[in-house]
């Protein structure tokens, strides 16, 4: 009786130990992550952090929106410029779930609607005011996340819609 108790101890030790995440030296430190916060909030900071929100809307079963937490919202140059420029918030363009984003009612899916959203991920971002500057349809890799962040970051700078109007047109025209 004993041995069998020593071995069924002995088999769940081994399957644990097995079973166990580890960390070794070489995994190394984990990368920042994107702090995202529901629209709620993040139109709440916005009003009194005087800063853009940076939305992104996602669907459950979207393998790019999966790719870009993974790869784009990992990158730490990213992250810290999203972390320090914007208010970040993630919403489920599938989502029933009410929502109030300044001042206005409706579902998560009903606000990706009103913003245009056809297809995820989708990357919208509004100004301190609640007012839509941009929406940008699709991946984006970390590269052109960089490039996406720069040409926002000038146009916030310049006075943004205030001052310059429709971030494409003012886009287009700054590329000539």
């Amino acid at each position: 009786m004993t041995v069998r108790i020593l071995r069924a101890v002995l088999a769940a030790t081994v399957f644990v130990a097995v079973a166990a995440p580890t960390t070794s030296a070489q995994e190394g430190p984990s990368l920042p992550s994107v702090k995202w916060s529901s629209l709620e909030d993040a139109g709440t900071a916005a009003k009194t952090q005087k800063k853009p929100v940076f939305v992104m809307v996602y669907a459950d079963w979207c393998g790019y929106c999966h790719k870009m937490d993974a790869t784009t919202f990992r990158n730490p140059g990213i992250v810290g410029r999203l972390s320090s420029q914007y208010v970040t918030a993630k919403l489920n363009g599938e989502s029933d779930k009410p929502v109030t984003f300044f001042k206005q009612s409706m579902t998560e899916s009903q606000w990706a609607q009103l913003q245009g959203v056809q297809g995820f991920p989708a990357l919208i971002v509004v100004d301190p005011k609640g007012r839509t500057v941009v929406q940008y349809p699709g991946y984006l890799d970390t590269q052109t996340a960089g490039v996406f962040l720069d040409e926002l970051g000038v146009f916030f700078k310049a006075g943004g819609i205030d001052k310059l109007g429709n971030f494409v047109d003012w886009s287009n025209k700054r590329r000539g």
